[in-house]
């Protein structure tokens, strides 16, 4: 079956090539897709790049990888711990979607709750390609830069310390 809109949601903790596995993987069951930048409203250790930084490493690889047009919506949900609220803002931002993608069974579980399909691609190289170890590689100055999108490498080494 192939759908209309899918929603995606992530950290982009940094973004990585899992993430564009993903977003490929997503736009082959759909025409267009919105992306949810997740943890929005938190800046710790597992989430210390800002919104406006992830949203430009998402708008970087869109345009590189000839994406732009069909990533329709980025949007920026909070943490709640609360699963209503959590999917209230959903509604509340984002366009209508069809499908969800993901690998999160958190975010597929309260979404396929409320009746959307959800589309579970599986984990590309998740011993390389996760947020953390990419995180933990950077501050130990060794080898992360072929976990990204290339693309990235000035905008996410500037900030790899």
């Amino acid at each position: 079956m192939h759908y209309n809109t899918a929603l995606l949601v992530g950290r982009f903790q940094p973004f990585h090539n899992g993430h564009l596995f993903l977003i490929k993987k997503a736009l082959k069951k759909a025409d267009k897709l919105i992306i949810g930048i997740g943890s929005a409203n938190v800046t710790d250790g597992n989430n210390p790049y800002s919104t406006s930084l992830r949203q430009q490493m998402i708008e970087i690889v869109a345009k590189e990888e000839k994406l732009s047009d069909k990533i329709v919506q980025i949007i920026l949900l909070d943490d709640f711990h609360n699963d209503k609220k959590w999917l209230d803002q959903i509604y509340k931002k984002s366009t209508k979607f069809d499908l969800v993608v993901g690998n999160n069974e958190w975010t597929n579980r309260i979404l396929e709750k409320a009746g959307y399909p959800i589309l579970r691609v599986g984990f590309y190289k998740r011993y390389q390609h996760e947020g953390e170890k990419i995180r933990q590689l950077m501050k130990e100055n060794k080898n992360w830069q072929d976990r990204v999108p290339e693309c990235l490498m000035r905008l996410i080494g500037r900030d790899a310390s």
